[in-house]
């Protein structure tokens, strides 16, 4: 993984809208953390995007492993305000209410490319790094969004090809391996802590954008300069708890 330059790290989180039975994608979040390596300094960007349609939301229920058990899904209305309503996986929206969904969803593409270009062109990004990259490569497409000029790396896959492991780790296992944590006004791992800024201090909750995008910083962080540590604690980690080749966040 490229170490120069300003580096963006990422993370979208998708919805289906609700009643299209998952025919109907769309973003609903987006974070980013910037690493500015000439100050080592972080800069933060979040933006949601509310839209007045229902989508569900999917929570993933781990193990005392940190491994994947099962999926919690609700159904949320950003643009209300509206969380943790019930799901019916029977509900079917109206055809013309489907369609009218689908250009939504278009126009939450839009807004996912124009937040891309700002924080690309505005950081000067030499590298965009996500986490478990399928989803995010295929936002781009649906986007339109090209990162040229800007190197873009699946973090997960690195992790794979640089400890030479036959299965990926979640982003939940490895956030707990380097003991992410976040107090309101910092985020840390074992050997490095940034701070937060008042306005974001809200924001970094497990499988939301900018808090997976914190995770995934601080996992780099640690693969890049605390490889030994990193190696020993996914060894311990196996030992007691197996592995399951799980993958995704």
């Amino acid at each position: 993984m490229q170490s120069a330059g300003r580096h963006v790290y990422l993370d979208i989180e998708f919805g289906y809208v609700y009643g299209t039975s998952r025919e109907v994608m769309m973003p609903i979040e987006i974070g980013a953390v910037v690493h500015r390596p000439e100050g080592e300094s972080l800069n933060y960007a979040a933006e949601q995007f509310r839209y007045d349609l229902e989508v569900e939301i999917w929570k993933k229920v781990t193990d005392s492993c940190g491994r994947t058990a099962g999926v919690e899904t609700t159904v949320a209305n950003l643009s209300r305000g509206e969380c943790g309503m019930p799901y019916d996986h029977s509900y079917r929206l109206p055809d013309e209410e489907a369609a009218k969904a689908q250009e939504t969803a278009e126009m939450a593409f839009t807004d996912l490319r124009s937040f891309l270009e700002s924080i690309v062109s505005e950081e000067d990004s030499t590298a965009i790094i996500v986490f478990a990259a399928s989803m995010e490569r295929r936002a781009f497409r649906a986007a339109g969004f090209s990162p040229d000029g800007c190197a873009f790396v699946d973090l997960q896959r690195e992790i794979r090809r640089g400890l030479k492991m036959k299965q990926v780790l979640s982003l939940d296992r490895l956030a707990s391996l380097i003991e992410f944590s976040v107090d309101g006004s910092t985020i840390s791992s074992a050997h490095f802590q940034y701070p937060v800024p008042q306005g974001y201090r809200n924001h970094f909750g497990a499988h939301r954008g900018l808090g997976d995008a914190a995770r995934t910083f601080l996992v780099a962080r640690e693969f890049q300069e605390h490889l030994p540590y990193l190696k020993e604690r996914i060894r311990k980690m196996l030992e007691t708890c197996g592995g399951d080749g799980e993958e995704g966040g």
